[in-house]
């Protein structure tokens, strides 16, 4: 130790007299040994999250009335199942990137994915109520009505206490403020057949693939951190309420002619209203380089 302070100081006499022969002061001289010395910090922080969500979705929503009034005009035979479930609960997975920007403040994009919604019992049934033309018994048929979801989302995150240190630990519990948006994809696919409204020759006609939309979303929200004490991992757990209100579910026939879903009598659309509530639990990395 003795000996690196003896070799520091000679460099530092060295570099002075060397100096003064180019009429730099001694202040500039030191300044820039020590510059050239210093060792490099960390100075940027980032973390990959996973997590997983349970949603509660309203029960009055544009889908759970559209099932509840079209089952009342489904008639299974042979005693099938002959009633389309609405939907109450979401289930989604997450995974995201983040970065710190400053001291308590952290931007993060990242993907969902949505289990499927809603129900496919399998019977023989009666539409001829539902859908007059159709008079026919449909023997082995499925009464399909699922719908899936998937997405992209950023969000910006704000340490109320406890933010990752400058080696991007957690050292104690921390709270955090989080605000969302993304844009999100819907998939809603019926039994072969359904008979949607044609907007175009105000008509019905039968349903040949399935009904896509798309819509944004926004979230808003608290969560909390708290490591484990293993492998640098961080606990999060949370809740936050999304917005996110598919308005436009449609599918186009072979003439490109918009048909949608609307509820039985009327030419009123059906929409994918699936905001509510969540609760998150997942696990956190946070790195620093």
């Amino acid at each position: 130790m003795r000996s690196k302070r003896v070799c520091c100081l000679t460099a530092i006499l060295v570099a002075i007299l060397a100096g003064s022969l180019f009429g730099q002061t001694e202040d500039e001289i030191i300044a820039k040994y020590l510059k050239k010395t210093e060792v490099k910090t960390s100075n940027r922080i980032g973390y990959v999250v996973v997590t997983g969500c349970y949603g509660r979705l309203g029960t009055g929503n544009d889908y759970n009335r559209f099932g509840e009034d079209l089952s009342r005009f489904v008639t299974g035979l042979n005693g099938s199942y002959d009633h389309i479930d609405g939907i109450f609960r979401s289930k989604e997975f997450y995974a995201g990137l983040g970065m710190i920007t400053s001291s308590r403040t952290a931007l993060e994009a990242g993907l969902t994915y949505w289990m499927k919604m809603g129900n496919s019992p399998q019977g023989d049934y009666n539409l001829s109520l539902a859908f007059p033309a159709d008079t026919s018994d449909h023997l082995g048929m499925q009464l399909k009505s699922e719908i899936q979801v998937y997405g992209f989302s950023g969000n910006f995150a704000y340490y109320v206490t406890n933010p990752p240190d400058k080696s991007g630990l957690i050292r104690s519990l921390a709270i955090k403020a989080n605000l969302g948006a993304g844009y999100y994809f819907a998939n809603w696919q019926l039994w072969d057949g359904f008979n949607t409204f044609n907007l175009s020759t105000q008509d019905y006609e039968p349903l040949d693939g399935k009904l896509t939309g798309t819509a944004p979303g926004f979230t808003v929200g608290m969560t909390l951190e708290l490591p484990v004490g293993f492998g640098g991992l961080v606990m999060e757990g949370g809740a936050r309420y999304q917005y996110l209100n598919f308005a436009n579910m449609k599918w186009y026939n072979s003439k490109s002619e918009e048909n949608v879903v609307n509820y039985n009598g009327t030419t009123e659309r059906v929409k994918l209203d699936l905001s509510g509530p969540r609760a998150q639990f997942g696990l956190k990395r946070y790195i620093a380089w």
